[in-house]
């Protein structure tokens, strides 16, 4: 007896043969994710979260390079920021001049500095970032999200590193980034603001980058310190 192969059965096996292979989530990012579940940090840099009518915006990102945003889209336009007190000024300015009726007008900002005490309540591994779910002492939530649109970088070596930039294990931890800290030449553009914390200003350059501090300007040349200014 012939059993009888139709198009329709062959279609979805052809599907599944030729579709490219899913963007996931490495397994141990997933494990480290279960693992920060419940403990408590301080963070690192700021945080930022907009409080609108309906919902709210969590407007913090940390990528792969190092690189700290503070982003969100209010109206029909994006506010971006590397600083989260200008992201914060930008936002609360456009609620003071939203008309009475506007949902803007309705926008509040709540900033947590650096050196904020916070419990990790949640933290999930999606298919471009990993969002860690955090709560205050005063029971306020936010979300930091860790960005990877290179999928070459979506790694748990790459994700420690990130992890690093926004949350310290302990004071001292913390306290040890704020005494002086040594810069060698050579050094990576991770490993320097990993050390100095996120740049007021980074300038990317082609194969040169400008990372800017208070009183320091600091140039990489293929991803590798060349000059200090």
């Amino acid at each position: 007896m012939r059993t009888k192969i139709t198009a329709a059965a062959i279609f979805p096996v052809l599907f599944l043969c030729l579709s490219p292979p899913l963007y996931g989530q490495p397994k141990d990012v997933r494990i480290f994710c279960e693992q920060v579940k419940g403990n408590t940090y301080w963070l690192k840099i700021d945080v930022v979260r907009v409080q609108e009518l309906i919902g709210g915006t969590d407007a913090t990102n940390v990528y792969s390079d190092g690189t700290v945003y503070y982003r969100g889209t209010f109206g029909l336009r994006q506010t971006q920021s590397t600083s989260a007190e200008d992201f914060a000024e930008e936002v609360r300015l456009k609620a003071q001049t939203a008309v009475e009726d506007d949902p803007l007008a309705e926008m509040q900002v709540r900033v947590w500095e650096r050196g904020s005490k916070v419990v990790i309540h949640g933290a999930k591994a999606a298919k471009k970032e990993v969002r860690i779910d955090i709560t205050e002492v005063g029971k306020s939530k936010s979300r930091i999200r860790f960005k990877f649109p290179d999928k070459n970088d979506y790694t748990i070596e790459k994700m420690r590193e990130m992890f690093e930039i926004a949350f310290a294990e302990n004071k001292a931890e913390l306290r040890g980034s704020e005494e002086t800290a040594q810069i060698d030449l050579g050094m990576t553009i991770e490993e320097v603001i990993k050390l100095l914390g996120k740049p007021k200003i980074r300038m990317n350059l082609g194969t040169k980058t400008v990372l800017t501090y208070d009183d320091l300007k600091l140039i990489f040349k293929d991803g590798k310190l060349k000059d200090v200014q």
